[in-house]
């Protein structure tokens, strides 16, 4: 479920960056629903995809060309053209692809996909989007070699793509990595755009702050500002949110239906899974708080609890060391932050029937996904599925 009023208050959050040659590109991979991404549209927001599937749902939702980014790697021949028939903004990974985007279209526009190498998090030893052990994007050594392909197949080569982390609470970093994107961006004598990605931290726990947007703001128009003024031309800032532009503002609603008291621990069942809310199942450390509809002024019971999916999976769980207050059978959980990554990752791993998506706006509650129905049971060859699409428009 939906709150469309939440998720115009974030994209307000980001048009509100005092630079003004800016452009916001939601993250498609997020949250594909089309409803939701006409809605993005007729917000003002453009589309960041990964895939030619991505970017045909993003055509279907009306986007144009130029609101469209495309960044992936390892692209076949058949993906390439694919982007390049689109007139898409075109990041490319590697110095292969730089060769094989040249064969197909010379004397075109294309972008770069950076890897600042040396940029560390201080709490984390890996991070798997910039740095050593990242597989994605560019080496700033290996510049020389892309400015001589671009060269030889008369490309120009219009712009830096980074992106520089997931779930970044530090407003530092961002500046750190920033000041390190822009050096390189630096040498890039025909640039019109910097695309910094996503990655803005979206605020889990009760107890945790929420990202400093605000700060962030001023600080990349500062930034940029500055940039512009050195090398003597307006440069175009793209951002990629994903999560922190739709997280809270989706939640995850699912029914109790068997709750098991052991001596240290209570299970508690629900009709859901980990297949249908995949987040935990992709990212060990996805936390996401769990509350019982109708029971907050109710205190928690003095025992653990995990919140158990519906299949025999060992890992399906949708939390775990939990405390909530009396919960029965017929009980709502609702799980927050449920809006991105999550009904786009749905699996049928386990089997678990694709739940609805609602949206709330205004009052109004608009499906834009239909339930996943099992088809009658009469018999066993009329078995079969009716699968939920995007309804809305």
């Amino acid at each position: 479920m939906y709150d469309a009023s939440r998720l115009r208050q974030n994209v307000r959050k980001f048009k509100k960056i005092p630079y003004d040659n800016l452009e916001i590109y939601f993250a498609s991979m997020c949250n594909n629903n089309p409803y939701i991404l006409r809605l993005m549209r007729h917000m003002g927001v453009n589309i960041f995809v990964n895939s030619p599937k991505h970017l045909l749902i993003a055509w279907r939702c009306g986007f144009q060309a130029q609101e469209v980014i495309f960044t992936s790697s390892n692209l076949s021949d058949s993906d390439l053209d694919y982007a390049i028939k689109g007139k898409v903004i075109l990041n490319v990974d590697s110095l292969g692809q730089l060769e094989r985007y040249g064969r197909l279209n010379p004397s075109s526009r294309v972008g770069l996909r950076i890897n600042p190498v040396h940029l560390t998090l201080p709490d984390k030893a890996d991070n798997v989007f910039v740095g050593q052990r990242c597989r994605l994007g560019i080496l700033e050594a290996e510049l020389d070699e892309a400015f001589r392909i671009a060269a030889r197949y008369d490309l120009t080569l219009d712009g830096v793509h980074v992106y520089l982390g997931t779930n970044l609470m530090e407003v530092d970093f961002f500046r750190r990595g920033i000041e390190e994107v822009l050096r390189i961006a630096g040498r890039f004598r025909e640039l019109e755009y910097v695309d910094l990605g996503g990655g803005f931290g979206v605020k889990s726990r009760r107890e945790e702050a929420r990202f400093n947007m605000v700060e962030y703001g001023s600080m990349v128009s500062e930034k940029m500002y500055r940039f512009s003024e050195a090398v003597g031309r307006d440069i175009k800032l793209m951002l990629e949110p994903g999560r922190a532009m739709i997280a809270d503002a989706g939640h995850f609603l699912t029914t109790v239906v068997d709750v098991k008291e052991r001596a240290n621990k209570l299970y508690i069942g629900t009709d859901a899974s980990v297949d249908i809310f995949p987040r935990p199942l992709f990212y060990e450390d996805a936390f996401h708080e769990i509350t019982v509809y109708g029971k907050d002024d109710q205190k928690p019971l003095n025992k653990l609890a995990d919140i158990c999916g519906n299949t025999t999976y060992s890992r399906d769980f949708i939390g775990r060391d939990r405390l909530l207050p009396q919960v029965s059978e017929g009980d709502v959980l609702i799980v927050h932050n449920a809006g991105g990554y999550c009904y786009s990752a749905i699996t049928d791993f386990l089997g678990r029937l694709r739940p609805a998506e609602v949206l709330i706006d205004e009052g109004r509650a608009v499906l834009i996904n239909e339930r996943e129905t099992l088809e009658p049971f009469d018999a066993p060859h009329t078995l079969g599925l009716r699968k939920g699409v995007g309804v809305g428009g």
